[in-house]
This record gives structure tokens, sequence and C-alpha cells, in this order.
């Protein structure tokens, strides 16, 4: 298959194996929502606590893929799972915010508000606005944003604490990479600048506290002020995460006119020089110097950098769009399965075995997001 074609067989593994694969055995019709991990069998698993994160990131995918007209029924799907969404996790034990997850006869299995959670909430009402138009549902991104303003942010350093009951372990910028991620998307659906400005002053934290000048990365885990956690907690990144900060940087850059070159640079710059090992993969985690630390490879990583690869073509960047399909490749070839169809190995370690015992649903998210880079003009987004 030439390089111009990998993309187009991405789109259709999609469309053609993966959405109705998580359609069917990965969604319960009799409680209306999505299962949280399958086999590698494809089989349900059905032991699992149902993340509430796991539902968001499904009904963003199958919004998308509505919106695309990738898949017949998508639409329903996303109804009746948002529905129960709100149902099962928002206030459920009378208190504000939304749950972490349930059990599968609905009674909470973890009470905690997480924001990592709370931002793909966010995300998901983003991507139903985007496709239905009914901004009345900005009213509930309202209130989990006030919830998250009101009660989760944090009394030193800025941003916002991980979790309520607050733990003492370190911080991460994952979270709130993925909350830039959903105002951005608040402000794309609804032309509000109330969204955009919060998502200002997250770049602003990215600026200040998780972006490194002097190496030019994105570190992971900080103290309580936002400095460089301890030891070499302080010294990890992920080449994966270099590559969704380059598309959602770009992404902010379109809202707001601000100039993102100087960090687009010195993130793809590391990324692409340090994050790959001796077979062309992405390794989950490097050192700030660029040493390999943790050498397992993810099929998340791959699908960022598709995305990052595709957004730095459109603006010129020499030999991205050759990368971006090599990449897709890499996908089939290494990741994706034919049976089941629309599978997936989520993890390998060095050696390139298959190191994960099931399909976790929020994968996809991932998958659904390169497919739409790659294959959707700008004029339709």
């Amino acid at each position: 298959m030439t390089a111009c074609e990998e993309p187009a067989a991405l789109r259709r593994w999609v469309c053609d194996a993966a959405l109705p694969l998580w359609a069917g055995a990965g969604f319960d019709f009799e409680n209306g929502r999505f299962e949280e991990r399958l086999t590698l069998a494809g089989a349900r698993w059905p032991a699992a606590p149902l993340r509430l994160m796991s539902q968001a990131r499904q009904i963003y995918s199958y919004a998308v893929a509505s919106k695309r007209g990738w898949y017949p029924g998508a639409a329903q799907l996303v109804e009746r799972a948002y529905a129960s969404m709100e149902r099962d996790y928002y206030r459920r034990d009378r208190q504000r915010g939304w749950i972490f997850s349930i059990r599968r006869d609905r009674s909470i299995a973890d009470d905690r508000r997480d924001l990592y959670s709370h931002a793909f909430v966010l995300l998901a009402i983003a991507a139903c606005v985007d496709l239905t138009g009914d901004r009345r549902l900005l009213a509930l991104a309202d209130e989990t944003l006030a919830f998250v303003e009101g009660c989760m942010t944090a009394t030193r350093g800025g941003g916002f604490v991980e979790q309520l009951p607050p733990s003492d372990g370190v911080r991460r910028q994952n979270p709130h990479m993925h909350l830039f991620e959903a105002l951005l998307g608040l402000w794309e659906c609804s032309g509000d600048e109330r969204y955009l400005g919060k998502a200002a002053r997250l770049f602003e934290l990215f600026d200040a506290h998780f972006f490194r000048t002097e190496c030019g990365v994105v570190g992971e885990y900080f103290t309580a002020d936002l400095a460089p956690a301890a030891g070499i907690a302080g010294e990890l990144v992920e080449p994966g995460h270099h590559y969704e900060w380059i598309w959602l940087l770009r992404r902010f850059e379109r809202a707001n006119g601000l100039a993102m070159q100087h960090y687009v640079d010195a993130l793809y710059s590391h990324a692409d020089r340090f994050g790959f090992d001796g077979a062309g993969l992405i390794v989950d985690e490097l050192r700030a110097g660029g040493a390999h630390h943790t050498r397992s490879r993810r099929i998340w990583p791959v699908a960022e950098a598709i995305k990052a690869n595709q957004v730095e073509a459109r603006r010129g960047r020499a030999a991205a769009a050759g990368k971006a399909s090599a990449l897709a490749a890499m996908l089939r070839q290494h990741f994706l399965t034919d049976d089941p169809a629309g599978g997936w190995r989520d993890r390998l370690d060095a050696e390139g075995a298959c190191i994960s015992r099931f399909m976790p649903a929020s994968t996809l998210y991932h998958l659904v997001g390169a497919v739409d880079e790659l294959t959707t003009p700008d004029q339709d987004r």
C-alpha cells in the first residue's frame, strides 16, 4: 500500500470495524451506556467498574463519527449514552460535580471528583453541541465549570487539584491539558469568549510551569507549587503528550491569533528526535535529556503523533505529511487487529509482544481523532 493510501485505509478500519465493534459488543443497550473494556477477543468484560471518563470519551468519539457521516446510528448512541451519563454520574450522591465510576448495577463504585474526568465531560458536551446545535447543553457545561473553579482550584501554584478529596501525591499536567482541550471545544462549538478566556488562563499555566524552556519539553509531574517533582519523576516527559500539546497549541493559535511556533518547534523537535525506538515505535516515557525511561509502547501516542504531523503538514513543515502517513501504517501494522475486526493491542513491550489484557474503551477517542485529522478537510471543520 502506498503512503497516500494509508489515511484512507485507517479511516475504513475505523468506520467499518472499530465503530461497529464498540456500537455492538461495546455498548450496553439495556442501560444505554458504553462498556468500559472488551477482551482481546472482542467479548465483554463485565467485572470492570464503569468510569465517567470512558463514557465521556465514547460520546465524543461517536459524536465526531455522526457529524462526519462515518457510522449510521451514531447519533442515537450519543443521545442514549449522554442521557445515561448524566443520570448515573452527575450529582449522583447529592453532592456537586460528577462521580468517578459506577458498577454495572448503577451503584456508586468511586465517588471521587476527578479533574481529568470532568475535563472529558466538558469535551463530550462540546461535541454534542457541535453535532446537534443544541446550546441548552451548555448550561450543564457551565455548572460543571463552576464546580471545578469553585471547589477544585488549587491553593498553591495555580491550576486545579487532581481530585476531591485531595490526594497527597504529585500534581500532573495531563488533566490540565485535557481541560484546555475541552475549553477549546466549548469555544469552537459556541463562539462564547468566556471559554476562550478560560483556555487562555490555562495556556498561561502551561507557559509558566509545564513547559520547560531550557530543554524544550513539557514536564509530567510537579509539586504542590507546580515546581518539577523531586527525583526522577521531575525529569519524566512523554512524547505522546508532546504531540497532543502541539495539536492543541495550533488550535489555540487559530482561535486567538497568538504565535505558538516557539513551543511547537521545541516539542516537535524533542519528540521527533528522542521519542522513537529502533523499531520506529514511540516509547512511553523519556527523561528530559532524551534518554528512554519506559520502553514499552502504547497505541495512543501514535495516534497523537498522526494528529500533530498532519496539522504541521498543513502549516508547511517539511516531511510532516509523509510522517503522518507512515504513522498510520505503523498503527495498522503493529497495533490494529482483524480478529476481532476493529480490535487493537493497546500496549506492547520493548520486544513487540502484547502486554495488554484487554481493550480499553478510552482508546477509541485517540483513534477517531487521528482519522478525523487525517481525512477531514479544513473547510469542513
